[in-house]
């Protein structure tokens, strides 16, 4: 069959949905606040009294490892009259709040109050952290602020297995470090930079001759995608590695629903979280959350953060800053995603994906577009 006869052309969202404040709102309510958004790791809390803080959005959550080893979140909220309750991260015997010193236990029970002689006489409301539901798989945490129907087998259960087949090393994988870069530029955009190779070979170069652009392939899952392409040479301009009998000789990413990309570079065993989080209807933040054997950093490894954190990321903001000012600028009342049926590597098929799944969630919400 003719590849051209195979391309098929379907409309993005509407610009304005890239920028829209009232939107915005309706994505936080029916996405953020509803679906299952990853935090860190287990191996980011690596002692009992270890803590984490976080926001979703204008949400702050608070993820710690108690005594009993259980990982917890909670809404990083003082239940007396509302005021944050730590920053940061770091490891404590119990959390205090720096406004009226209510302190709490890990496990979210008030421990006592200045001018409350009994903790049980206040409203039970008042007695508690406010929880939240909080799922983790294989040392990934993943938390949902409210309890929805989606469950969270259903929706990515098949990607943990295809993440231990292609990663062998993955129980041995440790945190090493995190990169965080804010970005002019609405949420979406960010994803779906990346649920394509389309751009690849035009605006990255170092990325084209690391892996083959030509050789990218995608399953697409209801809730997640996977990708892969062969290594290039492993002198490449992007960063130089080993190959040895456990070495990766491909490039394996996958995207879950709604947020967050899983990615194995060429070479020693790593791991690479990326997950993009709304600021503002006009501007996100990405974080890089990378991972070797015991967390253990050589030469190889320091070599991909920097390419990747450093160059990678930059080519990749600078692109979604510009889309997003032309998104917002009226030229366009939409853009266009080209979908191929055979060429994979420039097929925009997984963005039209994300676009309906978008419009359903908020339609089953009872949000309109």
């Amino acid at each position: 069959m003719n590849e051209i006869n195979q391309t098929q052309y379907v409309p993005t969202l509407s610009a304005s949905d890239y920028h829209c404040s009232s939107r915005y709102a309706d994505e936080l309510n029916a996405i953020f606040n509803q679906q299952w958004i990853y935090v860190l790791h287990a191996s980011q809390l690596p002692d009992k009294g270890s803590y984490e803080t976080f926001n979703i959005a204008d949400k702050p959550i608070l993820i710690s490892c108690g005594a009993d080893d259980v990982i917890r979140a909670f809404y990083n909220v003082c239940v007396h009259r509302g005021h944050i309750l730590v920053q940061g991260s770091g490891t404590a015997t119990h959390f205090t709040c720096p406004y009226h010193a209510w302190t709490y236990h890990f496990d979210g029970r008030l421990r006592g109050a200045p001018g409350v002689p009994h903790v049980a006489d206040l409203p039970e409301c008042n007695q508690q952290l406010v929880g939240i539901e909080t799922r983790v798989t294989n040392g990934f945490v993943f938390v949902r602020l409210n309890p929805g129907a989606d469950d969270f087998e259903q929706c990515y259960g098949k990607f943990f297995g295809e993440l231990g087949e292609r990663l062998p090393a993955l129980d041995q994988l440790r945190f090493a470090k995190r990169f965080v870069a804010e970005v002019d530029g609405n949420w979406k955009i960010m994803v779906e930079n990346y649920l394509e190779c389309y751009h690849c070979t035009p605006t990255h170069e170092a990325l084209s001759d690391l892996m083959c652009i030509k050789d990218y392939q995608f399953q697409q899952s209801e809730y997640y995608l996977s990708t892969w392409a062969p290594a290039g040479r492993p002198d490449n301009k992007a960063y130089a590695y080993t190959l040895n009998e456990g070495s990766q000789r491909k490039f394996s990413g996958w995207w879950l629903w709604p947020n967050t990309t899983f990615n194995i570079f060429p070479g020693q065993q790593n791991l690479l979280v990326f997950h993009m989080l709304p600021l503002s209807s006009e501007r996100s933040i990405g974080y890089c959350d990378y991972f070797f054997i015991d967390g253990k950093v050589d030469e190889e490894a320091e070599a991909l953060m920097d390419w990747e954190g450093n160059v990678l990321e930059k080519e990749d903001n600078d692109l979604i800053v510009s889309a997003h000012k032309g998104m917002k600028s009226n030229a366009i009342r939409n853009g266009v995603f080209v979908i191929d049926g055979v060429r994979q590597y420039i097929s925009e098929g997984p963005l039209a994906h994300f676009n309906q799944l978008i419009q359903r969630t908020l339609d089953g919400a009872g949000l309109k577009k």
